[in-house]
């Protein structure tokens, strides 16, 4: 009888359903007999609450981000109290025994931390499965801690030290990196994919803001204007239509070196063709672009973990903080004039890079299903 795998993710953002997307291929490519099927619990069990919630957090990172990195800092280290646990699922998860059941999964993978403790609390009433949480952040918040977690998948050896200062035994944590989707598996030809996406040959920055669109797109694009005639620039709007509906709605962004996209689902390529990156620090899109040896600038990384993200890739000298736009046009200068300036940036991600399996968990995974 085959095994079965179910991931459970949460439509909070687009990173958490990447990372499951990318185990599900993963998966499926080392063991096509496994059987993976993705859950976005809150979505399905109560999408109306779950709506609620991603608009509160929307507003508050938009209105008053210091608020929202007081709260993730507010006992960041610390487990979810039972009360806040249970709120969860009164919340977002009530029911999700029935899913269980009609699933009936060997294994459980959580790719959110909202999944991991209602997947925990189903594991204290005497559901038997193995249960795997996928950390999507180059740190850890204590809300993914839980005693019923059998091993969690981690992205550095810094995320590992950290869960060991709350209390998670060292044999339960394996640095795995992140996982990534199977179109970042290979590198790719920058010239070859200037070429598929009818882009110039010439110097190329894409801004992305996560699926959401944020992280200050709308400045950054009015700042690089300047520099249309040197430079090629990419903006990624992903699923904000309002953004991208303003954006075009400009008669100067209809240049010929400027690019408005909407969501796409190979950003792969439009990153290989690209010369720098431009974004916030969400966990996913930074692994990818550290993949395919993307130079990282970090602008406006939401309060709380994206803030944790960056200072990671910071102090591992893998991306460039932009203080503000005065920085932005010598980093830009940079690129033009000097290119061998960001070439220690080249050097410590190819460093990086030895250490990326992209089916690292995958393999971890499958060698637990089938011995």
């Amino acid at each position: 009888m085959s095994k079965k795998v179910l991931i459970l993710s949460e439509a909070i953002g687009s990173g958490h359903t990447k990372a499951a997307e990318a185990l599900v291929q993963g998966i499926s490519y080392l063991a096509p007999s496994i059987q993976t099927k993705i859950l976005e619990v809150g979505q399905i069990l109560h999408p109306l609450s779950t709506r609620l919630l991603l608009n509160t957090y929307l507003k508050i990172i938009a209105r008053s981000p210091s608020l929202w990195g007081k709260m993730y800092r507010y006992k960041q280290s610390k487990p979810l109290s039972d009360w806040e646990k249970f709120l969860i699922y009164q919340l977002f998860h009530r029911q999700i025994e029935v899913l269980l059941e009609q699933e009936n999964p060997d294994c459980i993978i959580c790719t959110h931390p909202f999944t991991s403790s209602s997947a925990s609390r189903l594991k204290r009433r005497g559901y038997r499965f193995t249960l795997c949480s996928v950390i999507t952040d180059f740190h850890v918040h204590g809300a993914w801690v839980h005693r019923e977690v059998d091993v969690y998948l981690v992205s550095s050896e810094e995320v590992q030290r950290q869960l060991v200062r709350m209390g998670v035994s060292k044999n339960r944590i394996v640095v795995t990196g992140l996982p990534i989707r199977s179109n970042f598996w290979t590198k790719k030809n920058k010239q070859e994919m200037r070429k598929k996406l009818k882009l110039k040959n010439i110097p190329t920055v894409i801004i992305m803001g996560g699926g959401l669109g944020l992280g200050g797109i709308q400045q950054l694009a009015y700042s690089l204007l300047k520099w249309k005639e040197k430079i090629q620039v990419i903006i990624c709007t992903g699923f904000n239509e309002t953004l991208r509906t303003e954006l075009l709605r400009e008669v100067m962004f209809h240049h010929p070196h400027f690019h408005i996209l909407e969501f796409v689902h190979h950003i792969d390529e439009w990153m290989e063709a690209a010369d720098l990156l431009i974004t916030k620090s969400g966990g996913l899109t930074c692994f990818e672009a550290l993949s395919t040896g993307l130079p990282m600038c970090i602008y406006q990384p939401i309060p709380g973990h994206e803030e944790k993200n960056c200072d990671f890739l910071i102090n591992n000298h893998l991306a460039i903080k932009i203080e503000d736009m005065n920085h932005m046009d010598v980093l830009i200068e940079k690129l033009l004039f000097s290119p061998q300036e960001l070439e220690f940036l080249h050097n410590q991600i190819r460093q990086f890079q030895q250490k990326i399996d992209p089916l690292a968990s995958a393999k971890f995974i499958v060698n637990q299903l089938i011995p």
